[in-house]
């Protein structure tokens, strides 16, 4: 659960194939080849980049930050990749949070 002024460290490692074409992956910070998707969660982000949201708030871009970054609200906290079909995705990112509680 976060609340609203929580700053948040995101560690990302590992590395998403976003389709069966061989070439097409990504980082924490999205698709290695520069692609964005038109139906994705955030369309003007790199496909495969680690988003995130709270509770069922606006997702917000997170990529591979090295500052903890402000939360904008309150509820838990939600992690996925900015694609518009999951279903043919293979690898994984593990991501290491780290919690400031702000006052």
């Amino acid at each position: 659960m976060i609340r609203r002024g929580d700053r948040v460290l995101f560690t990302p490692e590992g590395e998403i194939q976003l389709s069966g074409e061989a070439d097409d992956k990504a980082s924490a910070s999205g698709s290695l080849k520069g692609r964005t998707v038109a139906n994705s969660p955030m369309p003007a982000v790199l496909t495969g980049a680690l988003i995130g949201r709270i509770g069922n708030g606006a997702p917000f871009p997170i990529g591979n930050q090295s500052v903890p970054l402000p939360m904008p609200g309150d509820g838990p906290l939600w992690l996925g990749i900015n694609d518009d079909q999951v279903s043919d995705n293979a690898g994984a990112l593990v991501v290491r949070v780290i919690v400031t509680r702000g006052r």
